[in-house]
C-alpha cells in the first residue's frame, strides 16, 4: 500500500492523523498509532492530546511486544521439552510448540498485570 498524500491545513492533517491513530489503536495496530500521533507531534506538539495518547500507545506496543517474545520462549521451552521427551512426530512437537506459546501467553499477562499496579 503506497503512503497516501495528505492534503488540506496542518489542522486538517492533524486531525485525520489522530482519527488515524485512534482507529489502529481501537484495532491492536500500536506500531501504526505510534507512527501516526509521532507525525502529528513533529509538526504541531500541542494538537490536543496526542502528547498522552503517544505515550499510551507506546506503553501497549511494548506490552504487546513482551507478549509475543514471552509466548514464543514458551514454544521454543516446549518444543525443547518434547524433543528431549524422545517425540519424534512432528504432530506432537506441534501440539507441545502451540501449548507453550498458550503457557508463554498467560505467564506473560501474568507478569504484565503484576507490574502494571
Amino acid at each position: 500500500m503506497a503512503k497516501k498524500q495528505l492534503t488540506g491545513t496542518l489542522e486538517e492533517q492533524c486531525s485525520f492523523l489522530y482519527q488515524l491513530a485512534q482507529e489502529k489503536m481501537a484495532s491492536g495496530n500500536y506500531t501504526g498509532a505510534v507512527y501516526a500521533l509521532k507525525e502529528i507531534i513533529k509538526y504541531k506538539p500541542d494538537h490536543g492530546d496526542a502528547a498522552q495518547l503517544l505515550v499510551k500507545a507506546r506503553l501497549h506496543k511494548k506490552a504487546q511486544t513482551f507478549r509475543l517474545v514471552v509466548s514464543l520462549i514458551g514454544a521454543v521451552i516446549f518444543t525443547g521439552i518434547g524433543s528431549g521427551a524422545g517425540l519424534d512426530n512432528d504432530l506432537w512437537l506441534f501440539a507441545f510448540a502451540f501449548a507453550g506459546l498458550l503457557v508463554g501467553y498467560v505467564v506473560a499477562n501474568l507478569v504484565r498485570g503484576q507490574t502494571a499496579h
